[in-house]
């Protein structure tokens, strides 16, 4: 039973990203992107510290491999974003797919030419082909150093994943103090370029800024939280498969709102599902942690 509410919590963060990202796109797209997301991260820090009831009580060895961690999670947003720049969404969304792949190779390393890692390679490359074709990329003739920032967003994502699982499993830290970690360093990571904007994020409260300022922060928050906590029971690649439906969740609910789906996105849930029937991130190997509770006393 707890391995399906894990899942469910997997799922959960995942739909929360999207949230997340809708939210970014769509409510705050014409105001000063990091000034938005440094106070977002800094709300979202100050809410998890309120929930938990103190700052994270443990030891400098501990923040060290929190925030180590936290700046993968960072460096795969600003690297992808400069990918984005340079060669546009549709090819930066195909080389991201690249995260489940990588994940898989983190995780099953030596293991890969076994029975379950030869079955998972195909997981993935299905979930690969489903997400480039979703992204349906036109390849230019020259190429120059946005693929490779993206290729690098893609890496470190895939060792965000596993790295973050890593430390839950082992206990090194709990999960809502690495959330609070997480947050609190892409703070730091986001703030600077938020001070050297030239243009200023309006904060006039009647346009409805400080309220989508608060929703943003709760999303960023409980994002985080859900993802670390399903993260002690699941590992890198059945998370990164996860994460692979959220392209199709933003999709949806663009088509809530009018957008029709792409010519290609028939093709491409099929061979997402048959990713998923075959990685199965449902089932986990081994002894799951209990769920609660959800906030370790002090």
């Amino acid at each position: 039973m707890n391995q399906l509410a894990y899942f469910g919590i997997a799922f959960f963060a995942m739909l929360l990203n999207t949230a997340l990202s809708l939210v970014l796109g769509q409510a705050f797209y014409h105001t000063a992107f990091a000034s938005v997301m440094a106070i977002g991260y800094g709300l979202a820090t100050c809410f998890l510290i309120i929930v938990q009831g103190h700052p994270p009580a443990i030891s400098a060895k501990k923040w060290l491999w929190a925030i180590a961690i936290a700046s993968l999670q960072s460096a795969s947003f600003y690297l992808e974003m400069a990918g984005l720049l340079k060669i546009g969404a549709q090819q930066t969304a195909t080389i991201m797919a690249l995260v489940v792949v990588m994940a898989l190779l983190l995780q099953y390393r030596k293991k890969i030419f076994s029975r379950s890692g030869a079955i998972a390679l195909i997981s993935a490359s299905f979930a690969f082909g489903a997400l480039a074709i979703l992204a349906q990329p036109s390849w230019p003739k020259s190429w120059n150093n946005g693929y490779l920032f993206a290729f690098m967003a893609a890496f470190a994502f895939a060792a965000f994943f596993f790295g973050n699982h890593y430390v839950l499993k082992k206990r090194i830290i709990d999960p809502v103090s690495l959330a609070v970690i997480g947050l609190l360093t892409q703070t730091v990571w986001i703030t600077p370029a938020a001070l050297f904007l030239t243009r200023p994020l309006p904060l006039d409260f009647h346009s409805g800024i400080f309220l989508g300022l608060i929703v943003l922060a709760i999303l960023m928050a409980a994002a985080q939280l859900c993802l670390n906590k399903a993260q002690q029971a699941m590992s890198a690649f059945p998370m990164a498969l996860i994460f692979s439906i959220e392209p199709f969740a933003s999709r949806f609910f663009l088509w809530m709102k009018g957008h029709p789906f792409p010519p290609s996105f028939a093709w491409a849930a099929g061979l997402l599902v048959v990713a998923l029937f075959l990685g199965q991130p449902w089932v986990m190997k081994g002894r799951k942690p209990a769920l609660f509770p959800l906030i370790p006393k002090k």
